[in-house]
């Protein structure tokens, strides 16, 4: 977690999948990324929140459900679904 904690890169942020994909549990409710979901930690820090509750506007103002375990994703050239989110670390690295 040091390492993680210590190689943290705020230029992958802007890329992070949790900013732009939710992810929806088989019972609806939704959750900023994949991690979050098996952690139980739902969107907006509330309750669960399902998808026929959601409002496409609602998005725009819910908190992203943050955690230790999102250095994962922010350390080096970062971390998603689509490989590193800087290639400009990843080149030099």
């Amino acid at each position: 977690m040091d390492l993680l904690r210590q190689s943290f890169n705020p230029s992958t942020v802007q890329g992070l999948m949790c900013r732009n994909t939710l992810n929806v549990g088989w019972r609806g409710e939704i959750y900023d990324c994949d991690f979050n979901q098996q952690l139980g930690l739902h969107l907006g820090h509330e309750a669960p929140l399902h998808l026929w509750d959601l409002q496409p506007e609602q998005l725009q103002t819910l908190p992203i459900q943050t955690a230790s375990h999102c250095f994962g994703c922010t350390a080096g050239s970062g971390s998603s679904c689509g490989g590193a989110l800087n290639q400009e670390t990843l080149l030099k690295a």
